[in-house]
């Protein structure tokens, strides 16, 4: 009798303490992780989308002579497999679930890294529910870059979530305390090949952290995205990036041709580790 009772217990703490397998650091911290959810569509909504499709455009300075990015991505939401087209430049990605590719890649990030960058960036609110997701503390606070106060909560991984990203890297959330959509968040990235394009000492572990600003969100057929970011200095003395995202496309059709590898693919053979 008495190990049937520690059996229901331990069964009780996890299952009282884990929901969709992350880890909150507090019961604070899950009730506003909810209501923001709640707040961009509810989890339940987004967990049933097929296909995720969209257009992102980024300005910045810093990307040389052609000083926009414009890709096209269609993600398959259960497996987070995904393609993008790239017009300007003429290149194409694919990832499979597995490996990255890209045909005349001629973007400066590798297709391992930047297979998911923009995903994440429109899908935090639902993605704090992802497996090996770590929800910290919560903090009120007033920051200059928002209007309204916000609750401050970083997140942070016990696994690299998805090819191409690092356990390095962390997400610390801005959620408006008053209607609690996410205004904005602090992001680092330690992906190791991409701190080698940007020539960061070897020492340095991660780039960053920026602040990135949700400066508009709109309704997208019932869901909450942020469609104009802007990319900042933590002091919002710099601003590096504009981003705007439009062209949004709910379960469409998937194109499982674009998991078939071309004769002219080059796979991005890199990993988390820097050279």
């Amino acid at each position: 009798m008495k190990t049937k009772i520690i059996g229901l217990l331990v069964v009780f703490l996890v299952v009282g303490n884990s929901f969709g397998q992350q880890k909150y650091a507090s019961k604070e911290t899950k009730d506003v992780i909810e209501k923001m959810m709640e707040a961009h569509g509810g989890y339940e909504k987004w967990k049933n989308l097929k296909t995720f499709s969209f257009t992102t455009a980024m300005y910045s300075k810093s990307l040389g002579f052609l000083r926009f990015w414009i890709n096209d991505q269609t993600v398959d939401m259960k497996t987070r497999r995904s393609y993008q087209d790239w017009p300007l430049v003429g290149s194409q990605m694919s990832y499979d679930g597995k490996e990255a590719w890209g045909v005349n890649w001629r973007v400066g990030n590798p297709p391992n890294h930047q297979h998911s960058v923009f995903f994440y960036y429109l899908n935090l609110p639902w993605l704090t529910q992802d497996a090996n997701v770590k929800l910290g503390e919560v903090k009120k606070l007033k920051h200059p870059a928002f209007k309204n106060e916000v609750y401050k909560i970083k997140m942070t991984y016990t696994k690299i979530p998805i090819l191409g990203k690092s356990i390095r890297d962390t997400y610390t959330l801005y959620i408006d305390a008053q209607n609690y959509i996410l205004s904005g968040y602090e992001y680092t990235v330690g992906y190791g090949p991409l701190l080698d394009i940007l020539k960061l000492p070897k020492d340095k572990k991660v780039f960053g952290p920026l602040l990135r600003i949700n400066n508009y969100t709109a309704d997208i057929n019932g869901l909450k995205y942020p469609v104009l970011m802007t990319t900042n200095s933590l002091d919002l003395k710099e601003q590096y990036g504009d981003h705007a995202i439009y062209n949004f496309k709910m379960n469409e059709k998937f194109d499982e041709s674009r998991m078939i590898k071309p004769k002219n693919a080059v796979v991005d053979t890199s990993t988390d580790v820097r050279k």
